[in-house]
């Protein structure tokens, strides 16, 4: 078992130095429940997830970007994710530095589409969710953040990679009681918070890539989820908008060239 430090050193030996001053009674803490297998809470939540027929959901999120200066510089995404299963997702993004942009996957073509500069790029590739993600991804080079959480396999993908999990607490801080897990698997670190009650949907992801150089983090907070919502017949189709230009994925490019094509990260 995990001894999880819940505060810095010494903010510890600050607290307990206040204690002693406390009248009696003053230290007593609201006992913490019992989690007995914090495997099967994350498992449930998984499950839950990819056997959603649809969901959408808004994801904020910020991430750690190296420099040569050795400094951690975070940026941010917002993202409002639609799933319907099997084989179909929408992801409207808008970034930090104002630029916005959508993924669309419509059951035969994956599309890209920078909204600020009026380009996209579009290929064939029907299949279902995990097929076409990990094409995305690694095939194409293109990053979606959180990709592993929407795939229909998510529990199956999750059981290989998860190496240890621990209960932490059950924290008061999100907007509802959650239960806050810590896990590991051979690349990262994680934690998640799951509410205590009703659906099992994540309110907090964060994300430590602990063998990259500086260890960056990366965090997400889910926001308005709708497990029922109303989708449109042309909700995830694509028609260009006047005035965008078609440009090839890079990686099409690089093949054109005989270069070797970059991976993209789930």
């Amino acid at each position: 078992m995990i001894t999880i430090r819940k505060e810095p050193i010494l903010l510890v030996v600050f607290c307990s130095a206040l204690a002693v001053l406390a009248p009696a009674g003053a230290q007593d803490q609201p006992a913490t429940p019992a989690i007995d297998d914090p495997q099967r809470l994350f498992e449930r939540m998984a499950r839950f997830l990819a056997g959603a027929p649809k969901f959408q959901t808004t994801v904020r999120m910020g991430y750690d970007v190296l420099q040569d200066s050795g400094q951690k510089i975070e940026f941010g995404e917002r993202h409002r994710v639609t799933i319907a299963r099997p084989d179909r997702l929408r992801a409207e993004l808008s970034k930090s530095n104002g630029e916005e942009g959508l993924v669309l996957f419509d059951g035969q073509k994956i599309t890209a589409h920078n909204t600020t500069h009026a380009v996209y790029a579009q290929t064939e590739k029907p299949g279902r969710l995990e097929e076409v993600l990990d094409y995305f991804l690694h095939d194409l080079g293109m990053r979606l953040p959180l990709a592993l959480m929407f795939r229909n396999d998510f529990p199956e993908e999750m059981a290989q990679r998860l190496e240890t999990l621990e209960f932490v607490e059950v924290s008061a801080v999100t907007a509802v009681p959650c239960v806050h897990l810590a896990g590991r698997t051979d690349e990262i670190d994680f934690q998640v918070w799951i509410p205590e009650k009703g659906d099992p949907v994540p309110q907090r992801l964060t994300i430590t890539y602990r063998d990259e150089e500086g260890q960056p983090q990366f965090w997400a907070d889910f926001e308005n989820w709708d497990m029922a919502p109303a989708i449109s017949a042309d909700f995830f189709a694509f028609t260009p908008p006047k005035g965008a230009e078609r440009i090839p994925f890079l990686t099409e490019i690089e093949k054109a060239l005989g270069e070797e094509t970059p991976k993209g990260g789930d």
